[in-house]
């Protein structure tokens, strides 16, 4: 199925069946996504289901989105210790898992798989910093096995740490997907200036808002879109300066499901308002 540059999507977690997320998609007016596998899902189980609808849905699916066991995003300190591959334990678990995730991926036909991998050290020489650099290579290996990009989501390092360490992988199929809002929740760098820095990398981006941390060693507050502090006006005209080719996916991590719906909507509306000024 093909999909228009900078067309909307939404990235949302497989908690329900396959259909119903789908359908709630099309109710969103939106018929592109991002596919955010949850760590207790059945891959295998789930596999064929997930095949048929996106097929009888008309649906396109960029990218498929791992996240882990264990991982927790309440405030700045558990990131650290929680998230990604740089989790004390947690390394051997995780990469197996996203093994299974690309091989699930494959079979629904997806060329790329994306996920947090940890805060990335600015030093080159720390032991987490090695491990960090193995652990992308095998991992961008083993996606390039199932014809797919390994993606890596940006905010919690700078660009210039991240652009670095892509160089260091040095492998053709690791990629970048963008998000603005990320940036700013981490206090990690203006998010303009961050784009241009990783464009010739950016696979994809998540369009999602946020506001600073109130203080030294916290996060900041996700928030409807809009709303924060993110310039997507600028944001948007600078992806189309760029010819970026790649889907505007909405992001909405609201607990609750009315609030988030109507984030969406809000989200979906000033997207397309904003899209229409570039033109």
């Amino acid at each position: 199925m093909a999909v228009e540059a900078m067309e909307l999507g939404l990235v949302f977690w497989a908690e329900k069946h396959a259909e119903a997320h789908l359908k709630e998609l099309k109710g969103f007016g939106l018929r592109a996504c991002q596919l955010g596998v949850p760590p207790a899902m059945d891959c295998s189980a789930f596999a064929e289901e997930w095949k048929a609808a996106i097929a009888s849905e008309g649906v396109f699916v960029s990218v498929a989105v791992c996240s882990y066991a264990g991982e927790d995003y309440a405030n700045l300190e558990q990131v650290h210790k929680t998230v990604g591959f740089t989790a004390p334990g947690y390394a051997a678990q995780r990469i197996a898992r996203t093994r299974e995730v690309s091989a699930f991926a494959a079979k629904l036909g997806l060329t790329a798989l994306s996920c947090h991998i940890g805060f990335i050290p600015e030093d080159k020489t720390s032991p987490v910093y090695t491990e960090l650099l193995a652990i992308a290579r095998e991992l961008t290996d083993a996606c390039a096995t199932n014809g797919q990009d390994f993606v890596l989501e940006t905010g919690q390092e700078s660009a210039a740490t991240l652009l670095s360490f892509l160089s260091d992988v040095a492998r053709p199929n690791i990629k970048v997907n963008f998000d603005p809002a990320n940036m700013i929740l981490y206090g990690s760098g203006d998010p303009l200036q961050a784009l241009e820095m990783l464009q010739a990398h950016v696979l994809s981006v998540h369009c999602k808002d946020g506001r600073s941390p109130k203080a030294a060693g916290e996060l900041g507050q996700e928030v409807a879109l809009g709303e924060g502090e993110v310039d997507f006006p600028g944001f948007l005209a600078l992806l189309k300066n760029l010819n970026y080719p790649g889907l505007l996916t909405i992001e909405r991590e609201e607990p609750d499901a009315v609030q988030r719906k109507a984030d969406i909507e809000l989200g979906v509306k000033r997207l397309i308002q904003w899209k229409q000024a570039l033109a």
